[in-house]
C-alpha cells in the first residue's frame, strides 16, 4: 500500500474508532505514526500537537502538519478529509438512532467502560510523551507547575500554555 494511502487509511480507522473527544486518539496515532512506521518522531508529534492547540480544530490540524511532513500539501489536505469523513458519517448514523437507543442498558453500560479506557489510554499517552518533552529539571518545573495551575487553581489553558512559553524562552534562550 503506497504511504499516501496508508496514511490516509490510519486517520479513517483511528477516528471510526476513537470515543471521547479527540485527545483520546493520540495514544494510537503516536503509535503508528511513531513508533509503527517511524514516519515521524516523538519530538515532531509533540511539535504537531502544540501547533494544534494553537488553533481551532486541534487535532485536525495536528493531523494536517504530520501529513505535510509527510507527504507534503497533498498529506495535509488528505489528512484533513481523512479525519472528517469518518466523524460525518458516524454522526449521521448515530443521529438517525439516537432516541430509540438512549435508554438501553446495553448502550450506556458500554459507554461506562469505554470512559474507564478512555482515561487511561490518555494516561499512557501522557507517560509516553513525557518521556519525549520533560528532558530536564526545567521542564519538569514546567510540567508540575502547569498541571498544579491547571488542577488546583482552575487557571484558563490558553494561559498556562502561553506562560509556559514565555518561561521556556526566557530560561532556554540565554
Amino acid at each position: 500500500m503506497p504511504l499516501l494511502l496508508k496514511f490516509c487509511w490510519i486517520l479513517v480507522v483511528v477516528n471510526s474508532l476513537t470515543i471521547g473527544g479527540g485527545f483520546v486518539m493520540l495514544p494510537l496515532l503516536q503509535q503508528e505514526f511513531v513508533e509503527k512506521y517511524h514516519w515521524i518522531t516523538d519530538k515532531e508529534f509533540l511539535d504537531a500537537i502544540a501547533v494544534g492547540q494553537l488553533t481551532p480544530g486541534p487535532l485536525t490540524v495536528m493531523n494536517a502538519f504530520i501529513g505535510y511532513k509527510i507527504y507534503g500539501l497533498s498529506g495535509s489536505l488528505l489528512a484533513m478529509f481523512s479525519s472528517y469523513l469518518p466523524c460525518v458519517l458516524i454522526v449521521t448514523l448515530v443521529s438517525k438512532f439516537y432516541f430509540a437507543y438512549k435508554s438501553s442498558l446495553i448502550v450506556n453500560s458500554s459507554f461506562r467502560g469505554i470512559k474507564a479506557a478512555v482515561v487511561g489510554l490518555l494516561g499512557a499517552v501522557a507517560i509516553s510523551l513525557g518521556h519525549a518533552s520533560l528532558m530536564d529539571f526545567p521542564t519538569l518545573g514546567i510540567a508540575v507547575l502547569s498541571f498544579a495551575a491547571i488542577s488546583f487553581a482552575k487557571i484558563d489553558p490558553t494561559f498556562i500554555i502561553i506562560g509556559s512559553g514565555v518561561l521556556g524562552a526566557l530560561i532556554y534562550s540565554g
